[in-house]
């Protein structure tokens, strides 16, 4: 019997966990969260920065985010949404999803909830090569000290969208504004009456832009695709992307300046 550790418990984690856990002849499944729920990306809380553990928010997720897919592309193949369910749902139709998901197929029972990774390291390989992976790991409700454990395989899926990748653009540093990454945008009421330049006009760049459109008083969205054709908001205006800051911005009553940029990738060591 292997010894299978995976990490994270989102999407892509509870799918692994599922078809590991269904062969317990041959696998031992054990699943790792650092949040007290599963849904990873999908579980949306209003804190920004740090949960009540000290651990960083992992996920990007806003108040009004609505799916850009459809559904029934976004199933997984044996265990659909529920019918009742329009095709474009909001964010925590999704999070109900996976963690119908992982009550139907029995996962919380291999996982390890509130329970940070904090080192995965190779053990000494023999001459029949790698033996496995010895992983150090701390309950975040519990006095007691870390834990390790070695598994023959480790699987990670701890996501994309936790660490705010901020573009080094020559005079960001003399915008005398507020500025934030959209990895910490919630919702837009903080927003009400204020000129707001985004820059990135990825699908979230958009949808966030339009979002704050509803209580800012102007909206510039910066980008260097071509413009976008779609029905805007009346004080939604498209900018050409900005390769330096100057003091234009502050003259323009630019008070926030949104980074809409993609998030690092990040492997667990």
């Amino acid at each position: 019997m292997k010894n299978i550790a995976i990490i994270g418990l989102g999407a892509a984690g509870l799918c692994a966990l599922r078809h590991l856990a269904a062969r317990p002849n041959f696998f031992r499944a054990v699943g790792f969260e650092q949040s007290s729920q599963v849904g990873g990306t999908w579980v949306y809380t209003p804190e920004v920065r740090t949960d009540k553990n000290g651990i960083s928010i992992h996920s990007s997720m806003y108040k009004n985010l609505r799916t850009n897919l459809p559904k029934e592309v976004m199933a997984f193949p044996d265990y659909e949404f529920k019918k009742s369910l329009p095709s474009f749902i909001e964010h925590f139709h999704v999070k109900e999803y996976l963690q119908d998901y992982a009550e139907h197929f029995g996962l919380f029972s291999h996982a390890k909830l509130e329970t940070q990774i904090q080192h995965v390291e190779p053990l000494p390989s023999t001459n029949a090569g790698s033996v496995g992976w010895r992983i150090t790991y701390k309950n975040m409700q519990s006095s007691a000290a870390s834990e390790t454990e070695d598994f023959d395989a480790v699987i990670v899926c701890n996501g994309h969208y936790s660490i705010p990748n901020i573009p080094q653009i020559p005079g960001l540093n003399k915008f005398k504004g507020s500025t934030m990454h959209s990895h910490d945008y919630r919702q837009p009421e903080p927003f009400e009456g204020k000129t707001i330049l985004c820059l990135g006009a990825g699908a979230s760049g958009i949808d966030i832009a339009i979002d704050l459109s509803s209580v800012a008083r102007k909206i510039y969205l910066a980008h260097n695709k071509e413009q976008l054709t779609s029905e805007m908001p009346s004080n939604l205006v498209q900018a050409t992307g900005i390769n330096h800051f100057s003091e234009d911005y502050s003259l323009m009553g630019v008070s926030i300046l949104f980074l809409n940029t993609l998030s690092m990738h990040h492997i667990l060591h």
